[in-house]
């Protein structure tokens, strides 16, 4: 066969032609499940554990919700239903855009709500309620739900055995958990008083208010764009943000138009960021220098007591090689 390429990248699933946003990993979840009865009765058996869930009978993608928005996915049998909310990174839905969804499973004998995102379940589960209504909340990682469809794939006929086998590799490939440096969180200091090369912001503003970070691109800082950036001020880290896009160029003005700072002689990586993630407890700076800039996995800094805790501990676990 030859080798398909995308944009010069190698396309290994079908499912890479959608994509790697948050929709193409909603569109391609829910064409499998549609697609295999048996990959979409054991998702309602493991989030309706000890149940008799019945039959499979429909998958729905993006259903309108009164007053507004739409599920992701939703999965009924003639006994059980899952509304299932997913996200890409680690972000995690509020409380609110749940209850919206409470009608759409009032018609089931048993219902869950179902959240998937890339966040260990260690984090992600703390964040979410137990229950919205009389309606139990799940959550799955989505490195579960791979393994899930790999433990499908010897009871399916060869179509969808192939089906499920792609899926698998497309939500690793994804999945920034899945490689150890790709889940490596850029930890920056930034100030809370207007510079020359920011007026008339602070560089805090600029994250916080307009969702834009940018560096130059090498001379003492990384030559290629980062996945997560974490910012840090007050001495502690506030919030890590995950890197929807970004650009390449000299002049801020084109993203926030209101900086008067002439564009920069250098060139600089311009992101744009996701939601905030903000820890769920004070992680302070610990042995960092103050205008240190350092590199730690985004699970370690959720979950250690400071930031330089959270370097030493990734720098041991890059140092054990893959296998």
């Amino acid at each position: 066969m030859s080798q398909l390429t995308l944009y010069g990248r190698p396309v290994g699933t079908v499912f890479n032609l959608l994509g790697s946003r948050e929709n193409d990993l909603t569109y391609s979840l829910g064409w499998a499940l549609a697609s295999c009865d048996a990959l979409a009765l054991a998702l309602l058996e493991d989030v309706h554990p000890g149940e008799d869930v019945g039959k499979v009978q429909a998958v729905r993608l993006q259903e309108i919700v009164a007053g507004g928005g739409f599920t992701d996915i939703e999965i009924e049998s003639n006994r059980a239903a899952v509304v299932l909310e997913a996200k890409r990174g680690w972000d995690i839905p509020t409380d609110e855009q749940l209850e919206k969804y409470l009608p759409h499973l009032s018609q089931a004998d048993i219902g869950r709500f179902l959240v998937v995102a890339e966040a260990s379940p260690d984090y992600a589960r703390p964040k979410l309620p137990t229950r919205i209504g009389e309606t139990d909340v799940v959550y799955r990682s989505w490195k579960q739900i791979a393994l899930l469809a790999e433990h499908c794939v010897p009871e399916v006929g060869h179509t969808e055995r192939r089906l499920l086998r792609e899926l698998t590799a497309y939500l690793k490939g994804l999945m920034t958990m899945q490689n150890v440096t790709s889940n490596l969180v850029y930890v920056v200091p930034i100030g809370t008083n207007v510079a020359a090369w920011c007026a008339p912001l602070t560089p805090v503003q600029i994250v916080v208010d307009h969702d834009i970070y940018f560096h130059p691109v090498g001379n003492r800082y990384p030559r290629e764009p980062e996945n997560y950036l974490g910012f840090r001020w007050g001495g502690k880290l506030q919030m890590i943000r995950h890197v929807e896009s970004y650009t390449v160029g000299h002049d801020p003005k084109e993203l926030i138009p209101e900086m008067t700072t002439p564009e920069y002689q250098e060139r600089h990586f311009f992101y744009r960021l996701g939601p905030p993630i903000v820890p769920p407890h004070d992680v302070k700076l610990g042995k960092v220098w103050p205008s240190g800039r350092v590199h730690a996995a985004i699970d370690l800094l959720l979950t250690s007591e400071t930031i330089a805790e959270a370097r030493d501990l990734t720098n041991a676990r890059r140092a054990v090689p893959q296998t």
